[in-house]
């Protein structure tokens, strides 16, 4: 008898165990498209099939949930409920915007008024690439775009946030179709005639002499992660949400208006992803012991372990100039360059290194060269090592690198994705609807424009422009750029003052015109030089 009662146990425990998991279970099992690929502009069906895989049927209505990049957009009923092993289908209707989007259904949500055997297997989600359409294909195909980097106003403490978001930009802004320059020629530009990336005038300058006929500038305006776990040390899984916001303009660069301003916002709940900490992590990407601003060229530590990021920082102490730094070897060999940034007068550039060469190859451990490099020699040059070994609480900086394959899995990453999506269709349908006034604008530029002809610096007003005395009726246009040059043996016409002659010795520096009238031309120096009064001025190149 004794034998018999943890049988009897055991039977109970089991009958009560299939009891337990006994009952309906709703299963979305495929998402339709029709059509299958649709382009911008079209009215898409979407058709969600949800099954019940439990042995028990659904005797009541419930609702299936559709969203689009997370977004829910629609909750149709299902009703009467389903018998065990049937399915039944519900669809809804969505117009397709250019991206890559991602289409959900999640069924009981969302009142997740049905009890199931599994609660957990509700949901699907396919991924559809949405082109743009023909017709705009062809009035986009007339025109180029270039993308500045974005500023980061977030605070968030991410790495690389305004270049990576640009470069991501870029390259959705490719696959929809849109001809886009890359971003190295304008900042290589831009550094080359020392434009400041933080003027317009100066962006839209540099976009019309690479071609472009549209300049996109944004900005990155909120990262918001809120986390909510315990964690024991640096290491943990947390759950979170984040939020997401940017902006851009679109600007005619051939008149510096404004066209288009677009801005978009993205979010996302979920478990975080990263392998550490966040909170801990962003604060060792700005540690207190050392401050890399406080001048001269520095890092943050005198060594690292392998993985760690290396900060690198310059504190300008001249006039504003672009900067860049290259990695070298202890023996000399060049490994990777990090980028242009523009520094102006007292302001401090940052620079990381992931440790990795220009083909992605991990270093190992030993002595490297930082050096700093303003397009004409190097300013300054430091040394600093990577040891062997790990660190207990080396971050692992691709995942808070904006652009990084691993920051892309994080869920800041996809609600960075997402939002960059949203942007996208955002850019593109402005860009559709003032590419004919823009081709129009370019059209009606005169193609047999007399060449401008050189000219002398009339005034240098007290706001640093400098006035040249001949302007539209010359053939001055905004964006043109003037060298201011050095001379001598300078002969005018007594009656006309029309300049006969001259003799030149060098070349002060240049300006970029900013504002155009009839007479006259407003410029701006685009290096660092003393323009005076009746300096000789020529159109450069």
């Amino acid at each position: 008898m004794k034998r018999l009662v943890p049988l009897v146990a055991l039977l109970f425990v089991a009958c009560f165990g299939l009891a337990a998991i006994a009952g309906p279970d709703l299963v979305v099992t495929a998402i339709g498209l029709s059509p299958e690929s649709p382009v911008a502009g079209d009215q898409v069906t979407i058709t969600a099939t949800v099954e019940n895989a439990g042995t028990s049927p659904v005797n009541r209505t419930f609702s299936v949930r559709f969203l689009i990049d997370g977004f829910p957009v629609a909750t149709p009923s299902v009703p009467f409920g389903i018998d065990p092993g049937r399915a039944k289908s519900v669809s809804i209707t969505w117009t397709a915007e250019v991206g890559t989007h991602t289409i959900s259904a999640e069924a009981d949500q969302p009142f997740n008024r049905i009890e199931e055997s599994n609660e957990q297997n509700n949901a699907l989600a396919v991924t559809v690439a949405v082109p743009i359409s023909p017709s705009a294909a062809k009035v986009l195909s007339e025109i180029k775009v270039a993308v500045a980097r974005f500023d980061d106003r977030s605070s968030s403490g991410f790495v690389n946030v305004g270049a990576g978001v640009a470069d991501e930009l870029i390259e959705r802004l490719v696959n929809s179709g849109i001809r886009v320059l890359e971003r190295g020629e304008l900042e290589a530009l831009m550094q080359e005639r020392n434009l400041n990336p933080s003027l317009e005038s100066d962006l839209t300058a540099a976009g019309r002499l690479l071609g472009a006929d549209l300049l996109i500038v944004g900005s990155v305006t909120k990262v918001n992660v809120n986390q909510s776990s315990l964690s024991l040390g640096f290491f943990k899984v947390s759950n979170a949400s984040v939020e997401v916001s940017m902006s851009a303009r679109l600007v005619n660069v051939y008149t510096s208006e404004i066209v288009k301003a677009v801005s978009a916002s993205g979010s996302e709940q979920g478990t975080t992803g990263f392998s550490i900490d966040l909170g801990k992590l962003l604060s060792l990407t700005r540690p207190s012991s050392v401050n890399v601003c406080a001048g001269g060229l520095r890092t943050d530590k005198p060594y690292y372990f392998p993985s760690e990021t290396v900060r690198i920082g310059y504190k300008n102490p001249g006039p504003a100039k672009w900067y860049g730094i290259e990695i070298y070897r202890s023996g000399g060999a060049f490994l990777k360059w990090l980028d242009w940034q523009f520094i102006p007068n007292g302001g401090c550039g940052e620079w990381f290194w992931d440790q990795r060469d220009a083909s992605g190859i991990q270093m190992g451990p030993g002595i490297y060269t930082a050096k700093l490099w303003d397009g004409t020699s190097y300013i300054a040059t430091l040394n600093f090592q990577i040891r062997p070994g790990s660190s207990p609480v080396a971050p692992l900086i691709d995942e808070i690198t904006v652009g990084s394959d691993r920051f892309d899995e994080t869920i800041v990453g996809r609600a960075v994705s997402r939002t960059l999506n949203q942007l996208v269709a955002r850019l593109i349908e402005g860009m559709e609807d003032v590419a004919p006034q823009i081709i129009a604008t370019r059209s009606a530029l005169p193609t047999n424009a007399p060449v401008p002809a050189e000219g002398q610096v009339a005034a240098v007003l007290p706001d640093g422009r400098v006035v040249i005395n001949i302007g539209a009726n010359a053939g001055v246009h905004k964006g043109d750029f003037f060298q201011v040059l050095d001379t001598e043996n300078l002969i005018t016409d007594p009656t006309t003052g029309k300049i006969l002659s001259y003799d030149v010795r060098g070349i002060k520096g240049e300006i970029v015109i900013v504002e155009v009238r009839d007479r006259v031309a407003y410029g701006v120096k685009a290096s660092d030089f003393t323009p005076l009064i009746g300096d000789i001025v020529r159109p450069s190149g």
